[in-house]
């Protein structure tokens, strides 16, 4: 089965993700050894010169590892995640470029921000030569979009999911930016 959609499939059971900027390969397999028990995803945020190690890392003590890379926003970025060993891309914004690079290898791509969910869908959609019906049916795990900040100082953004699913049912939505322990059991409250 294709590492996309297992991680895929993990996140939709879990719904949760841990984000790490590696300051070492070794950072990055204790963060795995700790949080994959619990069934947590690791992403390794490509912001340190760690993550493409430590992915590595990951993999070679962990062949089976389901872990994502994060914070990507170039194509080289992409292409070295993919060649470590992630099993996803997550990007803080829509880089169409990533996309359209990480649709064309067929791995999960997590393009996230406050808008652009139909752009990112539509490209993926037109990079797997399928119309949207289908890129929902036969690769559910392009289907998703990270609200992205789901907090910003006083405000939050947990209502623009509903708007999204509208015209983009069974979108699958990945909260992050702003929750912490004061704003965690709201943002659990609106995935579910």
């Amino acid at each position: 089965m294709n590492r996309s959609v297992r991680i895929f499939e993990r996140l939709l059971q879990t719904q949760l993700i841990a984000l790490l900027t590696p300051e070492s390969a070794a950072q990055c397999v204790k963060a795995y050894e700790l949080c994959n028990p619990l069934g947590v995803t690791l992403e390794v945020a490509f912001r340190t010169g760690a993550a493409e190690k430590g992915i590595r890392a990951i993999l070679e003590k962990h062949p089976d590892a389901l872990v994502l890379a994060g914070t990507v926003l170039t194509v080289q970025q992409a292409e070295r995640a993919i060649q470590a060993g992630a099993a996803g891309v997550i990007s803080s914004d829509y880089v169409p470029s990533v996309v359209e690079f990480c649709a064309q290898k067929d791995v999960l791509c997590v393009p996230g921000g406050l808008s652009d969910v139909g752009k990112q869908l539509a490209q993926k959609a037109a990079a797997y030569h399928c119309s949207l019906e289908d890129l929902t049916d036969k690769y559910p795990y392009q289907w998703v979009y990270k609200l992205f900040p789901a907090f910003s100082g006083s405000l939050n953004h947990l209502d623009l999911p509903q708007s999204w699913k509208g015209p983009y049912k069974n979108l699958a939505v990945i909260y992050t930016g702003g929750i912490n322990i004061v704003t965690l059991k709201e943002a659990f409250q609106s995935c579910l």
